[in-house]
């Protein structure tokens, strides 16, 4: 899954992205902070999804934000699961900004809600490892991709982690603090093959393709249960190469 050549052009991503991290001092309370797992294959216990780097709630740290670094930079965090449905085979986790997608951010483009995607981790697996590799195929047979612009330092598919002021940085906008999550899915097919990519029909502002990836996941025939750990993040970044000065001043300027 790559992105539109129209996504490739920093110019091509400046209308979509005027507004990111623009959003409302009110993150929307989360129903629960993980949860959501029925019962799994261990005995009834339920399916549980965690990290020992991430508390319910609370601001994730700044090495796995963009928080003092170029847009775009920081690593993945470690990721831990058991007690699983019975007849999983795969997994999939995705990473998404639920104050954008709730509609309680000034900005008001729901394709910015989603951030990374990572799937067809084995099922005999519990734990992502934190750091992972860039590549599109960070581990064997597993895929992930990223919703930011190519030119950010993940590129099209490594972790693009929480970096919702932009605006901030780059605009003046006022900072502000948005509610994220990581959702883990169980899945009964080994392998699931995800849709071609479709950019949508406006090249200077075209789809998010994890927001593509969340659709499918959620919508996919074998899925068995999910389960989400919620935290927020105020990470603004310190510079943002590759966008254009002007208007975005966190950038190098224009020659």
């Amino acid at each position: 899954m790559r992105l539109s050549n129209g996504f490739v052009s920093a110019l091509g991503v400046i209308a979509p992205l005027l507004l990111l991290g623009c959003g409302s001092d009110d993150t929307p309370a989360p129903s629960g902070s993980a949860g959501g797992g029925s019962g799994g294959s261990g005995g009834g216990a339920p399916f549980t999804f965690s990290s020992p780097r991430i508390e319910a709630d609370e601001l994730l740290a700044d090495e796995f934000t963009c928080n003092g670094k170029a847009f775009g930079d920081g690593t993945s965090p470690e990721l831990n699961w058991s007690h699983e449905p019975a007849g999983t085979k795969s997994y999939a986790i995705l990473l998404k900004d639920y104050t954008i997608e709730s509609g309680q951010s000034a900005d008001t483009n729901p394709e910015h809600a989603f951030h990374w995607a990572i799937w067809n981790i084995p099922g005999s697996t519990h734990k992502l490892a934190a750091s992972l590799p860039l590549a599109q195929v960070p581990m064997e047979g597993v895929q992930q991709q990223n919703g930011g612009p190519p030119f950010i330092s993940p590129g099209t598919y490594g972790y693009f982690g929480p970096c919702p002021n932009l605006s901030a940085a780059g605009l003046g906008a006022p900072s502000e603090t948005h509610g994220y999550g990581f959702v883990l899915y169980a899945f009964s097919e080994e392998v699931l093959t995800p849709p071609p990519y479709k950019p949508g029909s406006d090249a200077d502002n075209p789809l998010n393709p994890v927001h593509q990836l969340a659709d499918f996941f959620e919508e996919h025939p074998s899925l068995l249960d999910r389960n989400w750990i919620k935290f927020t993040s105020d990470a603004k970044p310190s510079t943002c190469p590759g966008f254009p000065n002007p208007p975005f001043t966190c950038a190098p300027a224009s020659k």
